[in-house]
């Protein structure tokens, strides 16, 4: 039976590879990467020793994970580095033109970076008055007229 199984672990490791490249490029997560070059060093061993199937399965487990834990923190590090967040967060503190009045019981509308957000505020502010965005609640800015 080993020896029916042996004759085919040449192409097991290298099915594996395959699997786990494919895997990878559908899910980019940096995990079956690992275990696609782990199957590289199994495929050799398995070209050279290939009853000794056992081996074979330990040495792409400790290839698998140790490259892994080795090399994956780095890598998402250097790779994750270029993403830009947008944070309207950043917006607090900025200043906005008030371009449909404000009450303290109805919302109006202020042009911020030249797009149109609703805005509420306490007081009432005119048209083309200056604003100061104290928060953002969902989709509107909280404001306060400048002085």
């Amino acid at each position: 039976m080993i020896a029916i199984i042996s004759d085919y672990i040449v192409w097991f490791w290298l099915a594996v590879f395959v699997i786990t490249i494919v895997i990878e490029f559908i899910t980019v997560e940096f995990v079956s990467i690992w275990f696609a070059l782990a199957s590289i060093p199994s495929l050799i061993l398995s070209i050279f020793l290939p009853e000794n199937i056992a081996l074979q399965i330990i040495l792409f487990f400790i290839s698998g994970f140790g490259l892994m834990l080795l090399t994956r923190p780095a890598l998402i590090k250097y790779f994750k580095k270029n993403i830009v967040t947008t944070n309207v967060d950043s917006y607090v503190g900025k200043t906005a033109i008030v371009i449909k009045e404000i009450t303290s019981i109805s919302r109006g509308q202020v042009d911020f970076e030249h797009m149109i957000w609703t805005a509420v505020s306490s007081e009432t502010i005119e048209v083309g008055k200056q604003v100061k965005i104290l928060s953002i609640e969902g989709n509107k800015f909280i404001v306060t007229k400048i002085d």
